[in-house]
């Protein structure tokens, strides 16, 4: 896409891209705009005049042609996407029934849990025995045993359908497994035992199961082990929750999860191979230069490496990559780095054409693209001299240097799909080296000499060296994050505009860079795609709405107040688990979606998980104005969370009925209940009743998760109720159900905030019939939001139809 002619060789020079890997860009937006038919439609427009600008009038591709790709890389995707499925009616129902079905593969998961996808899954119900279409997930904790790909099992499961979250611009749950062929998730339910079958007994998984467990008795029994354990086998297990979140606030997270960068580290084995037997029969480097004699070495390994870490979709197209670039580099060819990513590329989606939607062949395929383009520009400057002390401080500042260009060319991924940025990339340059040069090859070692028993004792003392440097490196890794020193912050989520357009700037400074040739008319495009988006958040804020968003989180509830100027107040912040937190994976990326972390207020209703969970992570990385609750903290794990970081806050603001907190623009909440003489051992009838009020109107009633004291208590009082919109108290529950209090509401609409399916069968139907009209669920629905528009006019919106 770049005019290679125009690049002098002497500076710094920007790889350009060939005719057919400009038609593969538009091929994988043509696959992406079976999601995003607008974006992907929008960023094909610049890629064509990008290409055309940056090749020049005589080089330039058709329009046509573009379009083409496009259009074919759509068809082919829809040809490959999965059918929806329709659910049966014992599903709805929440009936358990026998299951049949085949292991298709088995993932080890941190916190000792085995992710077991099962194929071939039949069931008998009321009509006999019926298959069930697609794969289902079974995510097992403390499992007994570990299960072989093939071998047949029996339990009896609840089975539901596999589905996200629906809040716009959200990771979609459901579309991730459904594209791998899974619509089913379930759980063994009941007292009747899991039935396994004959193990299949194949040669291959069962060497490379006996490998795993010959290195798993070896390593050392701590976490640098485990660590081990998962960086040679995959099996992530033994991993604690201390070490997830450690390594994931110092931005060391990706080096957990088997991926290209492991493949490297392997790979980095057999090129030190080569420079040793170069080093002991110099005459070979006659016949085989030392790069081919290191892709002849680092193959075997990759290969073993790549099998070994199975089921590992992201270690396979990883090994894919350097197999391309491996074939290259025998041929002699230059462009290595681009054009075998490329290649690669083109063969793993020609393959899974869905595969494109996933985030680790994006960050892959992003990240090396970051290295080709900006590490060529850079890397004179680290040419210090050629004393030994001076190679190896260029040495450690290219290291440095390779991951900063990796990590410059993830932000934009990186803010999108998480919302947080780590700028703790120093600790790369402690981190990666050990870990690629000691720790690494050590356990490869360690892990060939398992197989053989004589030789087990001395791989036994390699994987227990390499264990106990990984002890060090996590030692120091607490050491500092005790410190303080490994910030995570949260950030502005991207629209797509944003990152099109921030794209653009960079290969524009990158070419002005290369040849001192600065392009206007694209830097004014990227400039206007980075810019318009904030144009439109602001035009949008400042409208004379107020607006209530019930975000759908599951069987708990989180909700958004926004009102004019941009100013907005979270009310609850969803449930979650030890593996699984709301308020980071659902209501965090709603809130920064286009917009900055930050806040005005945060107010809990009442301390239950499914509503109090989620808002640690609000309060530990957003910029929040005041935190409210009724006088109740978090009890357990939860609330030591809470605490923790409630110490670094002012105290919250405890409120009882008859305070009123004012949002602006005559807009406040009005404090209904509990009242200070109230008494309750429930939390629930603890719980603080808001009404939403402007301009003396009421707007909407949120009453927590409140029962039937509290509600009589609150009608006793006298106060008014009447609100446009009502939240239904507890979910929907049959035990806040309260003919006289939805009276004294009349409410014109009603929200509920159930889990799909969930197991109390929310909203009660005597509940839904009571209330009158139509109840607006988040487990239907998706997200939804009353606007009030000039003069307190009602509309209802959600995100499903």
């Amino acid at each position: 896409m770049i005019d290679k002619r125009a690049v002098p060789r002497s500076a710094g020079t920007v790889a350009g891209l060939l005719p057919w890997q400009s038609c593969f860009l538009a091929f994988v937006l043509g696959i992406l705009a079976l999601r995003y038919p607008f974006p992907s439609l929008a960023v094909l427009a610049v890629l064509a005049v990008a290409d055309g600008s940056l090749r020049g009038r005589v080089h330039r591709l058709p329009l046509l042609i573009f379009l083409l790709a496009a259009a074919f890389g759509y068809g082919y995707a829809a040809q490959r996407s999965p059918d929806p499925v329709e659910v049966p009616a014992w599903v709805e129902a929440r009936q358990t029934v026998e299951v049949r079905a085949v292991v298709d593969s088995v993932q080890p998961r941190s916190g000792h849990r085995l992710r077991v996808v099962l194929r071939d899954v039949h069931y008998r119900g009321a009509q006999g025995k019926r298959a069930l279409p697609g794969k289902l997930v079974w995510n097992w904790r403390r499992p007994n045993l570990v299960p072989e790909p093939g071998q047949p099992v029996e339990a009896t499961m609840r089975v539901l359908p596999v589905r996200g979250f629906g809040n716009p611009g959200s990771w979609d749950y459901g579309w991730y497994w459904q594209r791998q062929g899974v619509f089913w998730r379930g759980w063994p339910h009941g007292k009747t035992p899991v039935v396994w079958g004959e193990r299949p007994g194949g040669l291959a998984h069962g060497a490379r199961q006996g490998l795993r467990e010959a290195v798993a008795r070896l390593v050392p029994d701590s976490r640098g082990g485990a660590m081990v354990l998962a960086l040679v086998t995959g099996n992530r297990s033994g991993l604690d929750e201390v070490t997830l979140q450690e390594t994931r606030s110092a931005g060391l997270a990706h080096t957990l999860a088997l991926s290209g960068l492991h493949v490297g580290f392997v790979a980095a084995i057999g090129f030190g191979l080569a420079w040793l037997v170069g080093w002991v029969f110099p005459g070979l480097l006659l016949t085989v230069p030392r790069p081919k004699l290191a892709v002849i070495l680092a193959a075997p390994l990759v290969l073993g490496y790549a099998w070994l870490g199975q089921p590992s979709a992201s270690l396979i197209r990883a090994a894919v990559m350097f197999a391309f670039w491996g074939v290259l580099l025998l041929q002699g060819r230059g462009r290595v780095l681009m054009d075998g990513l490329f290649f690669a590329l083109a063969a793993i989606v020609f393959v899974s054409p869905l595969s494109v939607y996933d985030l680790s062949l994006q960050m892959s395929g992003v990240a090396v693209a970051g290295i080709g383009l900006l590490y060529p520009l850079i890397r004179p400057l680290f040419s210090f001299g050629s004393r030994w002390w001076l190679r190896l401080l260029g040495w450690c500042a290219g290291v440095l240097a390779i991951s900063l260009c990796a990590n410059i060319a993830l932000l934009p991924l990186i803010s999108w799909y998480f919302g947080t940025w780590s700028p703790n990339i120093l600790l790369n340059l402690v981190w990666l080296p050990v870990l690629g040069f000691a720790v690494m090859p050590l356990g490869i070692a360690g892990a060939l000499l398992a197989v053989v028993p004589w030789t087990a004792p001395a791989g036994g003392l390699l994987l227990g060296l390499a264990g106990g440097i990984m002890n060090g490196l996590l030692e120091l890794l607490h050491i500092v994050a005790e410190a303080g020193l490994t910030p995570v912050f949260a950030v502005l989520r991207p629209l797509w505009p944003e990152i099109a357009g921030g794209a653009l700037l960079l290969v524009v400074a990158l070419v002005a860079w290369a040849n001192g040739r600065v392009r206007p008319v694209l830097a004014g495009l990227g400039l206007l795609l980075l810019v318009l988006p904030h144009i439109v958040v602001m035009v949008a804020d400042s409208r004379d709405e107020v607006r209530l968003s019930l975000l759908d989180v599951g069987l708990g509830q989180a909700a958004v107040i926004a009102t004019p100027g941009g100013h907005r107040w979270l009310v609850d912040g969803g449930g979650g688990s030890s593996h699984f937190d709301l308020g980071e994976a659902v209501v965090a990326p709603f809130l920064t979606w286009g917009r900055p972390p930050r806040l005005d207020g945060v107010l809990m209703s009442h301390p239950d998980v499914d509503h109090s969970h989620g808002l640690t992570f609000i309060l530990s990385r957003f910029r929040v104005g005041t935190f409210y609750t009724n006088g109740m903290l978090p009890r357990g794990r939860n609330g030591k969370r809470m605490r923790a970081v409630l110490e670094d806050r002012p105290a919250p603001v405890v409120l009882h009925a008859g305070q009123r907190i004012g949002l602006g623009a005559s807009v406040s909440l009005e404090v209904l209940h509990p009242d200070k003489e109230f008494r309750s051992r429930r939390a629930n009838e603890r719980s603080l009743i808001l009404r939403l009020v402007r301009s003396g109107t009421g707007l909407a009633l949120v009453p927590g998760d409140v029962e039937d004291a509290g509600l009589q208590a609150l009608l006793a009082s006298g106060q008014s109720l009447e609100s446009q919109v009502l939240v239904l108290p507890h979910h929907g529950s049959r035990t806040s159900y309260s003919p006289a209090f939805y009276r004294a509401v009349s409410p014109l609409a009603v929200l509920c905030s159930d889990g799909y399916l969930n197991r109390y069968g929310f909203p009660h139907q005597e509940v839904v019939r009571g209330v009158g009209g139509e109840v607006f669920t988040t487990s239907r629905h998706g997200l939804v939001t009353a606007v009030w528009h000039v003069g307190n006019a009602l509309s209802v919106r959600s995100f499903r139809p």
